[in-house]
């Protein structure tokens, strides 16, 4: 078997536009480890968002979260590696977005596997409902509560207008692009970490644990957040749901999310 490790983004991956994971992708992902393959997740999701599907998956190793900011131990709850945005800046993004785009934004902040809100709304209601984590509400604004209480956060997030998304992120880039990766993870998510976080450099470090060359590795992801351990894997695959900026760098296309796309790779080209 060629492949030895395969990293795979969770939403719109590997779970389903209805919120599910289907029997063949679990059964396809339980032959890939039974032939030797090591399977990782790769989220932007909160640590504890993502356990219970690594659970499902029966995966006792790594996973990767906060898009490559936290790589978790899932036998210990511990976190391996870190990298965070420093407080200054954080206040500075959270200002920045307040200030010009507080109509069309919903800013969420992420600290010691929290979700950290101002206030409770629709938006950041219905996000919740989806990760399936409770909102943690400050009552005050978020560079407010970020300065008073001295935090270093593991990552930003924005409910944004989709009609507008792109704009904010390019604006986003000018002024921060050097500081932070930014990139848009899901219709309406526009993400912040780290310069040097990504799942790209996530993936990297997992491969030098186990000494695994690139070129032994299959990542599969749908969005801009994916791009960077798509291009770092041997074999970059992007679903056929993806966005067109992910399919662009990618090496295959694959079927979509709710037909099975991660399954296919594995029976019909991994295993092979």
């Amino acid at each position: 078997m060629k492949y030895k490790l395969l990293v795979c983004d969770f939403d719109g991956t590997l779970y389903t536009d209805d919120f599910k994971v289907t029997q063949e992708t679990i059964d396809a992902v339980e032959e890939f480890k039974a032939r030797g393959g090591k399977f990782i997740i790769a989220t932007g999701r909160l640590y504890q968002a993502v356990k219970p599907f690594a659970e499902l998956f029966k995966l006792t190793d790594e996973v990767i979260t906060y898009q490559g900011s936290g790589v978790y131990d899932l036998k210990t709850d511990t976190l391996l590696m870190s990298q965070e945005i420093e407080k200054d800046l954080a206040v500075s993004v959270y200002s920045f977005l307040y200030k010009k785009y507080s109509d069309i934004t919903s800013p969420i902040l992420f600290y010691d596997d929290k979700c950290i809100i101002e206030e409770e709304n629709e938006f950041n209601r219905y996000f919740a409902s989806i990760v399936k984590v409770p909102l943690v509400c400050v009552n005050e604004k978020l560079d407010k509560y970020v300065e008073k209480h001295n935090l270093n956060v593991r990552k930003i997030l924005s409910l944004t207008d989709n009609n507008y998304i792109r704009v904010v992120i390019a604006d986003m880039i000018a002024e921060f692009g050097d500081k932070l990766n930014i990139n848009q993870s899901s219709k309406g998510l526009l993400e912040c970490v780290n310069n040097k976080a990504s799942k790209g450099n996530a993936v990297k470090w997992i491969a030098e644990r186990y000494n695994i060359p690139r070129e032994q590795i299959c990542a599969i992801g749908d969005a801009e957040n994916d791009n960077s351990m798509i291009q770092f894997a041997g074999f970059g695959v992007a679903m056929g749901n993806a966005m067109e900026e992910t399919k662009a760098v990618a090496d295959f296309v694959c079927d979509t999310n709710n037909k099975n796309g991660v399954s296919k790779v594995i029976k019909e080209i991994l295993l092979k």
